[in-house]
């Protein structure tokens, strides 16, 4: 486990290395494993029971501890002080544990004051134990985006081409994909309900671009879905047609087709699928 403080400080807490500048995990911690969430169950009159209506994320709130003492030439005094620098109420610090699942991080900030209560000076120990109050807004533990990339041979002005690129989710949360695409020309990406329905083969054509609105395309309904490299409205021209769908948990890698048309040789589209984790392992 390691910490990339809000100065770019960087602690290994736990594992290879643990303590090494003058700070380890201690024992107990709490809120790191499941993400938190709240279920809505809803009740009619006279119904006998509840039914289920949902499922709320909360933010994910962390209570750790560190034991922090004397490293190297650096007193317990100035460690205790390089610690506290490295966490802050309005930013985020980093939070990584590594194991055989790979690398996943938890973005944290300070939501109460370090506690401190020592039983003696701790000057004259030379160690004391610090208790960190912390908030994640996001629940999530992250995993770098994997991500596919197409690039066209061939020019498409009076034509167009159809590739394919791959995306999978083998997390247990639903993935809403991230697009790139380049301008000028006219891209059709997928929009896959990933169900048998109407929608199993879903597609969403963009505006046509010209030279220099390169679109950044994000499908999470609490993002802003188009922006365009050159700042202009483009998503006032998607006719208040929007993406739909996020990719399910648990899905294998799958070939999606995206097309293009009206654009020279070498332009490329980028899919970016996210890895949003409920706990720091498994679960794949």
């Amino acid at each position: 486990m390691e910490l990339e403080g809000v100065d770019g400080s960087r602690w290994v807490l736990a594992g290879p290395g643990q303590g090494g500048e003058g700070v380890e995990l201690a024992t107990a911690p709490t809120g790191l494993y499941d993400a938190p969430v709240k279920t809505i169950w809803n009740s009619s009159a006279y119904q006998i029971g509840a039914s289920y209506g949902g499922a709320n994320w909360l933010q994910r709130d962390v209570v750790f501890g560190v034991n922090v003492f004397e490293s190297g030439e650096s007193s317990w005094e100035s460690v205790d002080s390089a610690w506290r620098k490295a966490w802050a109420y309005d930013r985020d610090a980093k939070l990584s544990v590594t194991t055989t699942f790979g690398t996943r991080s938890l973005h944290l900030r300070l939501s109460e004051q370090p506690d401190f209560k020592p039983d003696r000076d701790p000057h004259r120990k030379r160690w004391g134990k610090v208790t960190m109050t912390c908030t994640a807004g996001t629940p999530w533990w992250v995993e770098d985006d994997v991500t596919d990339i197409v690039v066209s041979a061939t020019d498409t002005t009076a034509a167009s081409e159809t590739a394919y690129v791959r995306v999978s989710n083998p997390t247990d949360q639903p993935m809403w994909l991230k697009w790139v695409v380049s301008a000028p020309g006219s891209w059709t990406l997928p929009d896959f309900s990933f169900t048998a329905d109407e929608h199993a083969d879903r597609v969403l054509t963009l505006p046509t671009l010209v030279a220099g609105q390169d679109l950044t395309i994000d499908t999470d309904p609490m993002e802003e879905m188009v922006v365009a490299a050159d700042g202009s409205s483009v998503w006032a021209r998607m006719n208040g047609k929007m993406f739909l769908y996020a990719v399910p948990p648990w899905t294998p890698e799958t070939l999606v087709p995206v097309t293009v048309s009206g654009a020279p040789a070498g332009a490329s589209v980028q899919v970016r699928c996210a890895r949003n984790w409920s706990r720091p392992w498994g679960l794949q």
